[in-house]
């Protein structure tokens, strides 16, 4: 046979082997490949905490470029103004009328000598807020797998009203992060059988009380959930102790705040210290029987409370179907029967805060909704909802953190107003105030008086005084004025609400009467806080004020001047 043709044959004829080798070249090539598409999922599920360090990051820097960027506004404002003052005892006084506890502001009287600029007075509540985002991500990774605790984090670093509630000068991230720290404590306790770490845990809740008094519910929810906990797991005598003294600490410091200012707080505001004490603001949050049923309300407002932990209308809607469906794959799961705790305690855990909020709604302690107030709720909200999306969407660690990714830009991208005291970034720009406050400066004669409302008079107070301590005179009837150094302002009492066209001339002539103001004097009518449109209102509705020219600076600062026009001479007596 020729050379050629052993050749042509070797190449026709496969070898033995070769069919062999083929199989195993392509086995090699297929297992490489899935060994390359697990890759990113291994190293998310191996490097958790640094992928949970890397989205507390970013949303650290959110938050401080949002404090950064916005003014403040009128609640931030009169917390700062309590705070402001000579001496604790006077911080304490203050104090008395705020519908909080004194924690922020004490705290406050201290910080401001490190700096007084917006950024410098809301640091405290970013650090603290972005502490509750790591200790809450703690927390999930003890009850349950780094997956779901990874989702918790996003969600809860990364939702817009989560930012804006750490960017405030307010209590709420205060009490965030003492309430999350205080039930990641609980679970050491019990984790470890430990009185120390359940002590620790009770320390954690008492400064949560000292910070908003939610936490007197997220407390009786925690005790519900620790009776469980004991009656299952019966821990040792001396731990069983110390969550009993935990208890009756707590029962002395509720009792201490409710004596010293919880009851005393009806005649600040006006009514029962406790039965819809705040219903002159809160109206639709509270239950009303004579409007609506019981089970309505609840189903209304608990919509609202994922509306408003999600910032999105339809985000929050599914969220509160996955959050329910999460509860009922926690009862009905026996795949981890010797889990410690097992998934029905965790039910109990996540459950037990909005039933008692749901018992304090029918007694009409407490409002419920779409509503910051509810904020401690959020806690659990988004641990069942991060629990159901990891359980349902059936996808590893790297997966479960592209969807929360997406819940989140989703819910930025189309987000909804919050309601009343939770403003669009937009209108809530830092330049808006600077521009007003440069506009009065320039304008503004040091014989006129600016006239405005109680809200809006706390942000006059806090730009427009240069941040000085400032003393107020105050009529029987609550109108006020102070002055700034060339300035005086006149604000309305603080149950006459904001300035409405309807009784602005009402409210302009009672504030004439009781200051002695001048006839000719020229007065500058300034709109802040969470209202607008006054101007514009008054022109259309009032013939008198129809030369008005206001000068906007964003939807919610305004100011205009007053035309001339005969007002009551404060030297003939008025009618009371």
């Amino acid at each position: 046979m020729p050379i050629s043709g052993i050749a042509g044959g070797k190449n026709q004829s496969p070898r033995p082997f070769d069919s062999l080798r083929s199989h195993r070249s392509g086995s090699v090539s297929q297992e490489s490949g899935e060994s390359k598409s697990r890759c990113p999922e291994e190293w998310v599920t191996g490097h958790a905490d640094l992928v949970g360090a890397l989205v507390l990051l970013a949303g650290f820097c959110w938050r401080v470029w949002l404090a950064r960027a916005t003014f403040f506004n009128t609640d931030e404002a009169w917390h700062f103004s309590v705070a402001n003052q000579q001496s604790l005892a006077d911080v304490y006084h203050g104090s008395l009328t705020l519908a909080h506890p004194p924690l922020l502001e004490f705290v406050l009287y201290f910080w401001r000598h490190l700096g007084t600029s917006d950024l410098m007075l809301r640091l405290p509540g970013v650090l603290a807020g972005t502490a509750f985002c790591w200790i809450f991500y703690k927390w999930l990774s003890a009850l349950w797998c780094p997956r779901i605790a990874i989702c918790g984090m996003v969600l809860a670093t990364l939702l817009p009203p989560m930012i804006v509630l750490s960017a405030e000068l307010r209590q709420y991230s205060w009490l965030m992060m003492f309430g999350i720290a205080a039930a990641y404590l609980l679970e050491r306790g019990f984790a470890k059988d430990s009185a120390v770490w359940m002590l620790a845990s009770f320390l954690c809740l008492c400064l949560a009380m000292l910070s908003h008094y939610s936490a007197f519910l997220l407390a009786a929810a925690l005790g519900v959930y620790a009776i469980a906990r004991i009656i299952v797991e019966r821990p040792r005598a001396t731990t069983r102790a110390a969550w009993v003294a935990g208890e009756a600490i707590e029962v002395a410091l509720a009792a201490f705040l409710y004596k010293t200012h919880i009851s005393k707080l009806g005649k600040v505001y006006r009514g029962d210290p406790l039965h819809r004490v705040f219903d002159f603001y809160l109206a639709d949050w509270y239950f009303h029987p004579e409007k609506q049923s019981f089970a309505r309300f609840l189903w209304r407002g608990t919509f609202g409370v994922f509306r408003f932990t999600f910032g999105q209308i339809a985000v929050g809607q599914i969220a509160a179907i996955l959050f329910l469906m999460g509860i009922v794959l926690l009862i009905v799961d026996r795949s981890e029967p010797k889990k410690i705790p097992s998934s029905r305690l965790i039910a109990v855990l996540l459950i037990s805060p909005f039933v008692v909020n749901w018992i304090a709604v029918a007694a009409g302690l407490y409002p419920y909704g779409r509503t910051r107030q509810c904020a401690y709720l959020a806690i659990f909200a988004i641990a069942g909802v991060s629990f159901a999306v990891s359980r349902m969407a059936r996808v590893g660690t790297l997966g479960t953190l592209v969807v929360a990714l997406g819940v989140v830009t989703a819910c930025h991208a189309f987000g909804t107003l919050q309601g009343r005291d939770m403003l669009p970034l937009s209108e809530q720009r830092h330049e808006n105030m600077d521009h007003l406050i440069e506009f009065i400066r320039a304008h503004v004669a040091p014989a006129d008086v600016i006239f405005t409302d109680r809200a809006t008079s706390f942000q006059l107070r806090y730009y427009l005084c240069a941040k000085r301590t400032v003393e107020f005179d105050r009529t029987p009837d609550g109108l006020e004025t102070f002055r700034c150094p060339g300035f005086r302002v006149i604000s309305t009492g603080a149950y006459d609400g904001e300035l409405k066209a309807s009784t602005f001339q009402e409210q302009l002539d009672r504030a004439t009467a009781e200051f002695s103001i001048h006839a000719d004097t020229n007065f500058w009518v300034v709109q802040g806080g969470w209202a607008s449109g006054l101007g514009e209102s008054l022109q259309r509705e009032s013939p008198e004020f129809a030369e008005v020219q206001p000068h906007g600076f964003g939807r919610y600062l305004q100011i205009f001047r007053l035309p001339p026009h005969p007002r009551p001479d404060p030297s003939i007596p008025q009618a009371r």
